[in-house]
């Protein structure tokens, strides 16, 4: 465009260039810090559950750090190792009694909403983001939780 001739087909040309440039970089920074085009979807897993340890340590809970933050270790069915929840700002944790021993996760997570949008801004992104997950443990009366100690 340079080196063009100075016309009005070759100003026409540099503003919708122009134009077309701004929007991508406004439509890309909008959709980084904003997340337009995204909408949140939330996915709810329910797992039964088996002791750690023993009906005495059902739930283990880890304390991280100074102690404020924990995470909770368990098992479910059917697993060879136990899991742990993820211990990060966004992660709420509940532990309840009732009947049965499971674990309810619900993540929700950051999604486009639609082909045209994912293909449009997907070029360098990486998995989903988390927004957050809660993790709700419901267990017997006669199972307990105990603490182990912070490692230094």
């Amino acid at each position: 465009m340079i080196f063009g001739h100075a016309s009005l087909t070759r100003n026409v040309t540099v503003a919708i260039s122009f134009v077309i440039i701004a929007g991508s970089l406004i439509g890309l920074a909008g959709n980084d810090t904003a997340h337009w085009g995204m909408h949140q979807v939330t996915t709810t897993t329910i797992e039964d559950l088996v002791p750690v340890r023993s009906q005495r340590a059902a739930l283990l809970n880890q304390p991280l750090g100074t102690g404020s933050e924990k995470t909770v270790i368990y098992r479910v069915a059917n697993a060879a190792k136990p899991s742990h929840t993820v211990a990060d700002a966004t992660t709420t944790t509940k532990i309840t009694t009732g009947t049965a021993a499971q674990v309810q996760i619900a993540t929700t997570r950051w999604e486009y909403r639609n082909h045209v949008v994912k293909t449009l801004f997907r070029l360098g992104a990486g998995k989903a983001t988390v927004v957050n997950r809660h993790y709700i443990f419901t267990i017997p009366t006669s199972w307990t939780t105990v603490t182990l100690k912070a490692k230094n």
